[in-house]
């Protein structure tokens, strides 16, 4: 059926969009998106210290600074569609942002090839924030990261598909 015969509306292929590599520990991640387009998503965090913010994104996730208010905001970002604002807190103020320590979770798509760095880096600006990567039954590796907000970031690389293996285990389960 096309959307036409349905009276669906029009649909994209998003995947020709995704920044995402492909899945392979060779595959290169590609380079920190610094264009300028509306932002269909982001993440809020607000930082006693804007300048440890900065350094942990930057230096240590890969992150680029796409925009600062000094000492007010900054703007990060890493590949399209993956941004950040990181508001400074003000002693006082009526933060619309949870307690520190209960920021929540963010996933973070990276590259194979990248999460044993990231998380050395990480690991150096601040000792004790990561857990090392581990391969997850749904087919990534994935690492987990304390920001300095008070965020757990979990940074996940898809694998490679063994599609005989897929393909087992549909059989095996009726599809």
């Amino acid at each position: 059926m096309t959307n036409q015969e349905t009276d669906a509306a029009p649909t994209y292929d998003a995947a020709r969009i995704s920044p995402v590599p492909r899945p392979g520990s060779q595959t290169a991640p590609p380079e920190p998106y610094r264009g300028i387009y509306p932002m269909p998503m982001f993440m809020t965090l607000t930082s006693a210290d804007l300048g440890e913010s900065e350094r942990f994104w930057t230096e240590g996730l890969g992150f680029i600074s796409l925009y600062a208010m000094p000492g007010t905001m900054i703007h990060l970002r890493r590949w399209a569609f993956q941004d950040i604002l990181i508001h400074a807190s003000r002693p006082g103020a009526n933060q619309s942002q949870p307690v520190a320590g209960t920021a929540g979770s963010l996933s973070l798509a990276v590259a194979e090839s990248q999460i044993a760095d990231m998380v050395a880096a990480c690991e150096r600006l601040r000792p004790g924030s990561t857990v090392p990567a581990v391969r997850k039954p749904w087919n990534s590796m994935e690492a987990r990261v304390a920001t300095p907000e008070g965020l757990t970031l979990t940074l996940t690389a898809a694998l490679p598909v063994d599609t005989a293996q897929a393909e087992a285990y549909l059989r095996g389960h009726g599809r």
